[in-house]
């Protein structure tokens, strides 16, 4: 199946909101440009296959001299992709003005390096008395055994002026489809860029009002919060978990496409559901903020979508412009000219940014409040010198075992801690965002005093109790 016809009906199909569609690049209009513009090359003899004899022909010539460690000489043929720099006018995208030049010598009225038909000659010719030369003679090239006076560098040269070359006389091949095709795109993907940054604005406003309703629901002074704050944090764990955005691993490291964020995002929503932890929500509320959540990271997916779709639309527009028009500088000089708006990369990393922010940072994490040495939760958290933080049964561990360097960053603060080390405001803050947590591991470090004090046979013991 032919990609217009994809691009089309993904914008239809997938339901992307109707001013998204609209600011979608126009695919099957600009094919239509290109359409024109090898109409207007064939008019002056320079059709597709006319204009690839002459790449050829370059391309042959720059092989050679590069063999001969021979410096390379102008090419006769020059594609110009002009462009005014700097902000838009009265709105209206500042037009391109691309130009298909050729160099000629103005005594001799030769075209080196083109070996053309006579139709083609004729064509120029003509082009050439329009422009003032009316002794100009189209000549061949000459054979190789001959020594070669001038040549070319490349078949393309992409600049924002034309070089004076003394002693040659510039033919510009009048084009207009090709100014029209570069402002179209250029002009869409500004479109897409100023639709970025309505979205992110859209999406901002609706992260921080959902921020401050899981604040409220997530709040652990109020009563009614209490089990919830756990589903909440077990929701949001598994969430961090499945790095559906972004991987954070060695082995997954970058931004995901909009498939594998979608396989991603699937296997949160399942997991959720799997574990129950939606069916624990029975307040109106907590389901509506969790609806709103889910929301959320659909809608950054359809807009990943929606620019892993523009971009391959360009991509392929670009290709289909080389390819058509044999001219060969779309698809590697354009983007030098423009940036891409990266619609999709861009607006996900502003809003997982701002949900992280917003609103996981409403429930910490137990993961934020482990002990680096037992990898669990800080009960009774001890403040070194040095600044790291410890459980108390850790750090009287250590103590014991003559340990007296942090294991962190080897200052001599273990020695030296005491009871007055202990973090009380952490320690209040853990019992109230962690209660659960904090009584078993509390129990656990009652269990293991006594497994201390009178050896491995206290467990049994303290069961039977």
């Amino acid at each position: 199946m032919k990609f217009g016809h994809v691009f089309k009906q993904t914008l239809k199909n997938e339901g992307f909101p109707p001013d998204w569609v609209e600011s979608a690049i126009s695919y099957s209009q600009l094919k239509k440009c290109i359409n024109r513009l090898t109409s207007e090359l064939s008019e002056v003899g320079l059709n597709p296959q006319t204009l690839a004899r002459l790449i050829k022909q370059v391309e042959e010539r720059n092989a050679k001299e590069a063999q001969e460690n021979t410096k390379h000489a102008d090419s006769p043929l020059e594609y110009l992709l002009n462009h005014e720099d700097g902000p838009e006018k009265g709105g209206v995208q500042k037009p391109f003005q691309p130009k298909l030049l050729f160099h000629v010598n103005e005594k001799t009225g030769e075209l080196d390096s083109a070996m053309l038909d006579e139709e083609t000659k004729k064509k120029l010719h003509m082009l050439a008395l329009e422009s003032g030369l009316t002794d100009l003679r189209v000549l061949e090239e000459p054979d190789d055994s001959k020594s070669i006076e001038s040549g070319a560098s490349s078949h393309t040269v992409i600049g924002h002026e034309c070089r004076r070359r003394p002693g040659y006389k510039t033919v510009e091949v009048q084009l207009t489809s090709d100014s029209e095709f570069f402002t179209k795109l250029s002009s869409e993907l500004s479109g897409l860029e100023t639709l970025q940054d309505r979205e992110e604005k859209r999406m901002h406003d609706k992260i921080e009002e959902l921020g401050k309703q899981v604040a409220k629901l997530t709040d652990p002074d109020r009563r009614s919060n209490k089990k919830l704050i756990a589903v909440w944090r077990q929701i949001f764990q598994i969430y961090v978990e499945n790095d559906i955005f972004f991987g954070t691993r060695e082995t997954d490291h970058g931004g995901h496409d909009a498939g594998m964020a979608a396989q991603r995002f699937q296997k949160f929503a399942n997991t959720i559901a799997q574990q129950g932890l939606v069916d624990k929500f029975k307040k109106p509320e907590c389901l509506q903020a969790l609806t709103s959540f889910m929301n959320i990271n659909r809608e950054i997916l359809q807009g990943l979508k929606f620019g892993e779709i523009n971009r391959t639309a360009m991509t392929k527009i670009l290709k289909k412009f080389d390819k058509q028009t044999n001219l060969n500088v779309a698809r590697s000089t354009f983007p030098l000219t423009i940036t891409y708006p990266s619609f999709s990369s861009h607006l996900a990393k502003a809003v997982c940014s701002e949900l992280n922010t917003s609103i996981l940072s409403h429930v910490p994490q137990i993961d934020d409040y482990s002990c680096p040495m037992c990898m669990e939760i800080k009960w009774r958290p001890v403040k070194l010198s040095c600044g790291h933080v410890f459980c108390i049964r850790c750090l009287i561990v250590m103590q014991t075992n003559k340990q007296h360097l942090c294991p962190l960053c080897r200052q001599r603060s273990v020695v030296d801690a005491n009871s007055d080390n202990l973090d009380l405001e952490l320690a209040d803050f853990l019992k109230k965002w962690f209660p659960d947590e904090v009584k078993a591991k509390q129990k656990h470090n009652e269990l293991m005093a006594g497994v201390d004090q009178y050896g491995e046979v206290y467990k049994d013991q303290c069961v039977v109790m």
